[in-house]
């Protein structure tokens, strides 16, 4: 018996450490990788909209989510494979969304329940195996869709098909492997309090669970349930808990769990530099990637107003003042629209006059090389792998202050032809909003990634400056 409480109080102290390494280090870690895997999905969804493989869900403001759970598994006929994985990949997405902006990354709130539906989340499509042979329903359909567009010639797609697929199969291991280390944690846990709540007092000895366990787990059960009603109860658990205290293996299964936890709060060699600065830099490069559709369908639309505007402008005035500017000006093609800038430090406004097709051009390109960047092992990716850290800080910070000044010129753009379309043609122009907000958090997760490199190299550096080297990657 005092084997036991000294088994209990090791393990306690040792649970106690992992909880708080769980809380600090692991569980954030998680969060970031669910929204890696959230970020590559919306690319993947993006690609194949764009494609027109898949489309909009129509009800997909209808969805009401108080809690995170999968999409339908249930069979669907040939003829309704795109309109099912048009539904189940947008409701796949608010799933995402949903865990991302309000599940609290913590041991208190990730409870085996929760866990159970987040595996069953992240399983829903299996992007370890994301081939039209799978033998998962939603999985097979989903790379037949993907396969309607690799089979064509847009190399563009298809590689960005391709790497997002390499992205949810990476973010999906790490997310698997960091939600097995929660579960071992809440289940030696339950299996403590199991010892040190439940269990004493009850007549259980070594002989009823080795000749009559069943009947140990009853008078276990029973108790448990008049002390915690509402907690779920786990027969595999118990059964577990009492082989370890009471078989003939029990002191080698005891010693085991003592030595895999203090195992794990042990440091593993390398763990300072395991995760070198440059990394972090091209991972703010590859979230920039995120905002090429959002750019090209902005323009898209912004050449829809331009077009809309034109068509209204039709008056006696306009027409005298075209001809004009085209007898003295014939090489004069350019179309400028006078739109007021906001400065994002004063408010200040400004009215400029703005090359809207050259705008519209210089976008064009800023978005194929955006996607491009996406393209791992593409010429963008292997000119980056060649810069120092040097090189690479100033690409990514030059490529943010780029996209900040193109949602500068979108915002008032915006409000340009807001402001100039009048009337029933209101109800045909437009809006903006959705890619801005999308662009918005591609510059924010760059700027975090930028940030952390910075402040990892001055922690190095103030390492340096004390005389420990150790730690440096």
């Amino acid at each position: 018996m005092e084997d036991l409480q000294a088994f209990s109080r090791q393990l306690e102290e040792l649970l106690d450490a992992r909880r708080d390494k769980l809380d600090r280090i692991e569980l954030p870690k998680l969060k970031e990788s669910f929204k890696n895997f959230q970020s590559s999905f919306i690319g993947l969804n993006a690609v194949l909209h764009k494609k027109g493989v898949l489309h909009e869900d129509p009800y997909k403001y209808d969805l009401k989510i108080s809690d995170v759970t999968t999409p339908s598994d249930a069979p669907f006929s040939e003829s309704e494979k795109a309109d099912q994985m048009s539904v189940r990949a947008s409701q796949f997405e608010a799933y995402l969304e949903f865990l991302n902006n309000y599940y609290q990354f913590s041991c208190d709130f990730l409870t085996m329940g929760r866990i159970k539906r987040l595996l069953a989340l992240v399983k829903y499509f299996n992007f370890s195996l994301f081939t039209e042979t799978s033998t998962g329903t939603n999985t097979r359909a989903l790379a037949e869709i993907a396969g309607i567009v690799k089979k064509g010639t847009d190399q563009l797609s298809t590689g960005l098909i391709a790497d997002s697929v390499s992205q949810l199969d990476k973010a999906s291991r790490d997310i698997l492997g960091r939600l097995q280390d929660l579960t071992d944690y809440h289940k030696e846990r339950y299996k403590l309090e199991l010892r040190q709540n439940v269990m004493p007092g009850l007549p259980v000895s070594a002989d009823l669970v080795i000749l009559r366990r069943d009947e140990a787990i009853k008078l276990i059960k029973r108790k448990f349930a008049e002390l915690a009603p509402d907690r779920p109860f786990y027969p595999e658990l118990v059964v577990e808990a009492l082989l370890e205290d009471f078989s003939p293996d029990g002191p080698a299964l005891r010693a085991e769990q003592l030595r895999r936890f203090a195992a794990a709060e042990e440091k593993k060699p390398g763990d300072a530099g395991e995760k070198s600065f440059k990394v972090l830099l091209t991972e703010g490069v590859h979230a920039l990637s995120a905002a090429s559709f959002a750019l090209e369908g902005a323009v898209s639309k912004l050449g829809e107003n331009s077009a809309l505007l034109s068509s209204l402008d039709q008056g006696l005035g306009a027409r005298l003042k075209r001809m004009v500017r085209k007898i003295f000006s014939p090489e004069e093609k350019k179309l400028f629209y006078q739109v007021d800038f906001v400065d994002p430090v004063t408010g200040a406004r400004a009215t400029k006059a703005l090359d809207f097709g050259g705008f519209t051009d210089e976008t064009d390109k800023k978005t194929r090389f955006l996607a491009s960047l996406a393209q791992r092992g593409g010429a963008s990716a292997r000119r980056i792998e060649g810069m120092t850290d040097d090189q690479t800080y100033s690409f990514l910070q030059r490529n943010i202050e780029e996209l900040q000044r193109s949602l500068r010129v979108l915002a008032a753009l915006e409000d340009y032809f807001k402001s100039e379309i009048h009337g029933e043609a209101q109800a045909r122009a437009k809006s903006i909003h959705v890619e801005m907000t999308t662009i918005k958090g591609a510059v924010i997760k760059a700027n975090q990634k930028k940030h952390e490199y910075v402040a990892q190299r001055e922690e190095l550096e103030q390492m340096r400056r004390l005389g420990i080297e150790d730690l440096a990657p």
